[in-house]
């Protein structure tokens, strides 16, 4: 049901009356609305600890972190407090050592403090130091013409610290596909290293 009045300095007012379990519903949708992920992007390569950032908050300006395995296992379920409702927030999550699977998903999300599950943004990663130990970083190859993953990572060694092409493989999916013999020329791809 909603109520209006007027004429308060010449300006309407409306109210909206709603159970108390509806107001909730209805706070945590609008505090989605205004909530970002920053850190990571979809499909980044990420290391362990993983840093997360964005901007927005929850109820008590609680923000939920929960990162999963590619099979949907739960590794990690935390929570980061950011200073209000819209302020930019930033925290590093500790994963295991190594995770289960090369991908997975960080989702992050506003409380919304009840016993309520919360609205969260769902991002893809690939584990870093799933795909190669000792992973902490990447650098960029462009491929060029006659290029195959193997001549790749042998020419990039010691830069480049996975053994063989699986690793480079691994880490770039997303963009090579389902095919390790099919890569073209100017793909940017990410090759994992420890510096």
């Amino acid at each position: 049901m909603v109520l209006s009045v007027s004429s308060l300095g010449g300006t309407h007012w409306w109210f909206l009356l709603v159970r108390p379990e509806r107001m909730m519903i209805l706070m945590s949708e609008s505090l989605l609305e205004a909530f970002r992920l920053d850190q990571p992007r979809a499909n980044d390569l990420v290391g362990n600890p993983l840093l997360i950032a964005g901007s927005g908050g929850g109820f008590e300006a609680v923000i939920v972190v929960r990162v999963l395995a590619g099979n949907g296992q739960v590794l990690v379920q935390t929570s980061v407090t950011s200073t209000n409702l819209t302020s930019a927030w930033q925290s590093t999550v500790g994963l295991p050592e190594p995770p289960p699977t090369n991908r997975g998903v960080v989702q992050v999300g506003p409380s919304t403090g009840a016993d309520q599950e919360p609205g969260m943004v769902s991002v893809p990663v690939f584990f870093g130091t799933a795909i190669a130990p000792g992973y902490r970083s990447y650098f960029l190859y462009t491929v060029q013409p006659g290029d195959t993953l193997s001549g790749i990572a042998a020419a990039q060694t010691p830069l480049y610290i996975g053994s063989g092409f699986g690793p480079i493989f691994e880490a770039n999916r997303h963009v090579i596909g389902d095919d390790p013999n099919v890569i073209n020329p100017g793909t940017v791809l990410r090759l994992p290293s420890d510096f």
